[in-house]
């Protein structure tokens, strides 16, 4: 793989793979926060998630807002990408490290989206004063996970901090939780 060739192989295949994920994990959080499934771009996802998600919604039927099928597809994905990478670089990966690698990658895809949801959230909230259907999917996927961190803390003078709050549990999670489960998978390498 040390080739230019091999190089940009394994990126687009790295690229296609995050990407797929990313669509999944999103589909998750747009079912467990309740976003308007009016919204385009919530259909749009929707839509181009159905095809992959169906085959696992079969299996795991989705409880409430709870869409298991799209973590489970997600997970699915970065499991053959890591044996895919595994077979191209002519490395043995056991079972355990390929699917606790696949663990810690939708783990850390499905935390740094909420990290990310939050701060264009906040950053929206004091760009645009008006609707728009369309930033309002931030609002709506947002105020779910910022709820617990706002009655822990509520608006002081005016100003909300708990954006603040969730961003600081957001990254000590992934470095406590994920940072470990990574730790443990490097030792089985």
């Amino acid at each position: 793989m040390g080739s230019p060739i091999g190089q940009a192989g394994l990126f687009l295949l790295q690229f296609i793979a995050g990407l797929v994920i990313f669509v999944l994990v999103l589909r998750f959080l747009i079912r467990a926060t309740h976003t308007d499934w009016r919204n385009q771009i919530v259909m749009f996802i929707a839509k181009v998630t159905n095809p992959v998600c169906k085959p696992f919604a079969m299996v795991i039927p989705s409880k409430g807002r709870w869409d298991w099928a799209a973590l489970a597809a997600a997970f699915s994905v970065q499991v053959l990408f890591v044996i895919l990478i595994g077979w191209l670089t002519n490395r043995d990966f056991g079972l355990a490290l390929i699917l606790l690698s696949a663990l810690t990658e939708v783990l850390n895809v499905l935390l740094d989206m909420i990290f990310w949801l939050i701060i264009i959230q906040v950053i929206l909230s004091w760009l645009v004063q008006s609707h728009n259907p369309n930033l309002d999917i931030f609002r709506q996927l947002t105020a779910p996970i910022l709820a617990p961190f706002q009655r822990l803390i509520p608006p002081l003078g005016g100003f909300d901090l708990s954006p603040i709050i969730a961003i600081l549990a957001i990254k000590l999670s992934q470095i406590l939780i994920v940072g470990s489960i990574a730790q443990f998978a490097q030792t089985m390498v």
